[in-house]
C-alpha cells in the first residue's frame, strides 16, 4: 500500500466530499484520515496549480508540527510525490492519524482558538505592508456590477429588481477592502481556514485540521473573521475569543472599524462568483449547487448586505475596547 498502514479492517468509509474526498480507514495499526485529492483542483492561493499548493501548505504545516500547534500527525508514504503526498492512480492522496471522533467541539474553546491563532500567525511573519492579490477577487469595477445588473434585467433574472438598494452598497464596501489592500502591515502566513468543520476533538482536546489552504492573509482581519464565525456573530461571544486572542500576543490595533472587514470581503466575493454562474460567465462551483439554487442565494445575499455590513461596523464598535491591548 502507499502509506504502508498495515492490514485493512473494513473498507474505506466516506465521510467527506467537498474540494476534497475524505475517508476513515481502520488498519491493524491504528485509525487513519485519508484524503484524496480532485485533479481539477488548482493552486488556489500559492502557484497555478494543486502541487504548488501543497508544497507550499506542507512546509507551513512542517513548520507548525515543530512549533507545538496542535495539528494531527501526517503519515509520509512510501514513494512521495512532494512532502506528505502519494500518487495513486492518478490522483494524489495524504494520510493522517485519526483524531478522536472527528467531531467539532461542543464546548467553549475561546482560550484554546485565540492561543492557537496566535502560534499560527507567529510561525511566518511576512513583514509587508499590503494585502496578498486573492483579497482583490473581491473588488469589481463599478461598470462591471452596472453590467452585471444589467444582464440581469435582460434575462429577467429574480434578483435584478435589487439593484438600487445594494449597488450602492457594494461599491462602497469595495472601495474600502481596495483601500486596505494597499496599506494592511501585519501581513502573516496561516492556516486559511479556521472554520468549525477544521476543529476536531482528540483526547488532549481541539486540534486544528486540514491544512491545505495556506495562504497570506493580515494576521487582524483574520482574526476578526475567525471570531466572527466561531462566535456566531454574537458580540460577547466574539469578544471572548478576541480577548483571548489579544491576550496570548496578537495585535488588533490598526484595524480599526475594519476589524471583521474579510467578513464582508468573503460575501462580495462569493455574490460576484455566484453572479457569474447565473449570468451563464462561469461554471458552478460543486459547492453552488444548482441554477436556482444559485440565482435564490443571489438574491438573499443582495437583500440581507446592507443589513450585515451595519452589524460588522456595530460590532466593531463593541469590540473597540479590545485594541488597546
Amino acid at each position: 500500500m502507499a502509506f504502508d498502514l498495515g492490514t485493512p479492517i473494513g473498507g474505506l468509509v466516506h465521510v467527506r466530499r467537498g474540494d476534497t474526498d475524505a475517508w476513515r480507514l481502520e488498519t491493524t495499526t491504528g485509525r487513519y484520515f485519508v484524503k484524496g485529492y480532485f485533479p481539477t483542483t488548482g493552486g488556489q492561493f500559492n502557484g497555478e496549480h494543486l502541487v504548488d499548493q501543497l508544497a507550499v501548505a506542507m512546509e507551513f504545516e512542517r513548520r507548525a508540527l515543530e512549533a507545538g500547534v496542535d495539528v494531527p500527525g501526517p503519515v509520509m508514504p512510501v514513494d512521495p510525490v512532494l512532502g506528505w503526498v502519494a500518487r495513486i492512480g492518478g490522483r494524489l492522496f495524504r494520510v493522517h492519524r485519526w483524531v478522536g471522533d472527528g467531531t467539532a467541539p461542543d464546548g467553549d474553546i475561546s482560550v484554546w482558538l485565540g492561543r492557537t491563532m496566535v502560534q499560527v500567525h507567529r510561525l511566518q511573519p511576512l513583514g509587508q505592508v499590503g494585502l496578498p492579490g486573492w483579497w482583490r477577487q473581491a473588488v469589481q469595477s463599478p461598470a462591471t456590477w452596472e453590467s452585471w445588473f444589467a444582464q440581469a434585467r435582460e434575462r429577467e433574472a429574480s434578483w435584478a429588481g435589487l439593484y438600487g438598494d445594494s449597488l450602492p452598497h457594494i461599491l462602497a464596501i469595495t472601495e474600502r477592502i481596495a483601500t486596505l489592500c494597499d496599506v494592511a502591515p501585519d501581513v502573516v502566513t496561516t492556516h486559511g481556514d479556521f472554520k468549525p468543520h477544521n476543529l476536531v476533538v482528540s483526547a488532549s482536546g481541539p486540534v486544528l485540521v486540514d491544512w491545505d489552504s495556506v495562504r497570506n492573509d493580515s494576521a487582524a482581519l483574520e482574526a476578526g473573521r475567525v471570531a466572527y464565525i466561531f462566535g456566531g456573530g454574537e458580540p460577547e461571544r466574539v469578544r471572548r475569543i478576541l480577548s483571548t486572542y489579544v491576550a496570548a500576543g496578537g495585535d488588533l490595533g490598526w484595524a480599526g472599524p475594519d476589524l471583521y472587514l474579510s467578513v464582508a470581503r468573503n460575501q462580495v466575493q462569493v455574490l460576484g462568483e455566484r453572479i457569474r454562474v447565473s449570468l451563464g460567465e462561469a461554471a458552478a462551483a460543486r459547492w453552488m449547487g444548482d441554477r436556482a439554487a444559485i440565482d435564490t442565494a443571489v438574491g438573499d445575499t443582495l437583500r440581507g448586505l446592507p443589513g450585515k455590513l451595519d452589524e460588522l461596523r456595530h460590532l466593531a464598535t463593541m469590540t473597540g475596547k479590545l485594541r488597546e491591548g
